[in-house]
């Protein structure tokens, strides 16, 4: 049965080993020609991509640029208001006069010195120490917190303290 060509096995027509755009010039350009533009036009829309890709880039590199020209300035000026105020500190301890002082008290203020009944003398230990009760420490810790208890128990103590 496949030496017969002519057969036709169903109700559907044979297919026909005939190419049109082989055969005729004229088709055979248009296609050539429709196959061309898909090919410029994805090209084209593969430049504009890139094209578009680089400006991105170069948007991106302009921003870090003109951020480090800011933080540069800001640095800058941080740097220069740091040595004024190194200045001025040498300055107002280089014009620190005691005697210069007094006088102004003095004289634009209207101070005078203390007498001997206005004078209270406190006597402040040399060492600074805190005292920490392990009951209310052990407490803290097993509590996570400050409870109210706790907190006014400390009150308590501070101000028999005082």
């Amino acid at each position: 049965m496949s030496a017969n060509k002519n057969y036709i096995n169903g109700t559907s027509a044979r297919k026909l080993d005939y190419n049109v755009y082989e055969e005729n010039e004229v088709l055979k350009e248009k296609k050539k020609h429709k196959s061309n533009n898909k090919i410029k036009s994805k090209m084209i829309f593969s430049f504009m991509i890139i094209f578009a890709l680089g400006f991105v880039i170069l948007g991106r590199y302009a921003t870090l640029t003109q951020l480090n020209y800011n933080v540069s300035k800001y640095t800058n000026e941080y740097n220069e208001i740091q040595d004024k105020n190194v200045k001025l500190k040498v300055d107002i301890q280089s014009k620190t006069d005691l005697n210069k002082v007094r006088q102004i008290a003095e004289q634009k203020l209207g101070m005078q010195k203390p007498d001997k009944n206005q004078i209270v003398y406190v006597d402040v230990p040399k060492t600074d120490f805190t005292v920490v009760n392990d009951k209310i420490a052990g407490t803290a810790v097993a509590d996570k917190g400050v409870s109210i208890s706790t907190l006014m128990y400390n009150v308590a103590k501070f101000i028999g303290f005082v």
